[in-house]
């Protein structure tokens, strides 16, 4: 295994805190032991960035991942827009330089031109007609990255909380929970815990669907009729699996202490506890693929860009779990 791990880092959207909690974290010394980041940015923005936070960096402009250097602030640079930071608000103009960031560095992480991506957040609006068709960054790699399968993966310490249907409204979730589907992502939760995280026999917890996980079909049949025949099968076929538990009762009484990995049936499901319990803190890792992809747990927080209010932990986090997984898997 090579002596140092290659980070891409897109950009996200520059009028959030992306560029901020980027800056922040790569000054943490602890963040890039034998780590060589690459941010993929217009060099302006990067500028303005540093010197709107009073930071004083060594600049190192590249056009080949291969002339990135340890030590120094690897800027891959991409063409210039001539555009303004306009802290906070959505506009067509950011989300098109968040594209060209995501879309190159993805670009050079599937040639294995780096190591992995960590993705800072995007506009999942207003990016949408710049060749970006996706409800977010994890459909886009599972896209990217052909014939792949892939799991929303939210990750800190021993707690990893998956779901079974991502970026879905509502009223499309039911519909998409199938014995199928839940037996897809068991396989890939039981298999990236293994492969990625070092644990022997993984145990997982699967959430009901419904309030008190159906009460028997008292209230919804998908327990029944789909989550448990899912849960049965996989036992057949050796995974270490247990449930449906009552979301709220599983939380509450700290049960998922004793999983090494629970699957949620929807977005809000899962990542509600998730965040609470991580405490902004956590990693979202898309399981799964060919490639190493993590990002921060949180997204562009309009609200308070370009007030040096941003916390770089959970970015600083999901670098650290990069270089984790990258190891892991050499060694697996």
């Amino acid at each position: 295994m090579q002596n140092f791990i290659k980070l891409g880092i897109s950009l996200g959207d520059p009028n959030g805190i992306g560029p901020e909690i980027i800056l922040k974290a790569l000054l943490e010394k602890d963040s890039l032991n034998d780590i060589i980041p690459i941010i993929y940015s217009e060099l302006e923005i990067i500028e303005f960035y540093l010197n709107h936070l009073s930071i004083k960096a060594d600049v190192n402009i590249i056009d080949d991942p291969l002339k990135a250097k340890y030590g120094l602030l690897n800027i891959f640079q991409l063409s210039n827009s001539n555009f303004k930071i306009d802290f906070g608000q959505r506009k067509k103009e950011s989300a098109q330089i968040a594209f060209q960031s995501l879309t190159t560095a993805s670009e050079h992480t599937v040639k294995n031109l780096i190591d992995g991506i960590v993705t800072a957040p995007i506009d999942k609006n207003t990016i949408q007609g710049h060749n970006f068709d996706f409800n977010g960054h994890t459909e886009y790699f599972t896209s990217i990255t052909s014939g792949s399968q892939s799991l929303m993966l939210m990750a800190h310490g021993k707690l990893k909380v998956g779901i079974v249907t991502n970026h879905l409204s509502i009223d499309q979730v039911s519909k998409a929970i199938t014995v199928g589907a839940i037996l897809n992502k068991i396989s890939l939760m039981d298999h990236s815990l293994k492969r990625d995280f070092k644990i022997k026999n993984p145990k997982i917890g699967l959430l009901g669907l419904n309030p008190h996980s159906g009460d028997g079909g008292l209230i919804g049949q998908q327990e029944v009729k789909i989550i448990q025949p899912a849960i049965q099968q996989a036992i057949e076929k050796g995974f270490n699996v247990l449930g449906p538990f009552p979301a709220d009762g599983f939380f509450a009484s700290e049960n998922y202490k004793e999983y090494d990995g629970i699957l949620g049936m929807y977005h809000d499901q899962g990542l509600i506890p998730f965040k609470i319990l991580s405490k902004n803190q956590g990693v979202n890792f898309t399981a799964g693929l060919p490639i190493i992809r993590t990002s921060p747990d949180h997204g562009t927080a309009y609200d308070i860009a370009g007030k040096n209010k941003a916390s770089f932990i959970s970015f600083k986090n999901a670098m650290l779990l990069a270089k984790k997984i990258y190891i892991n898997r050499y060694k697996y």
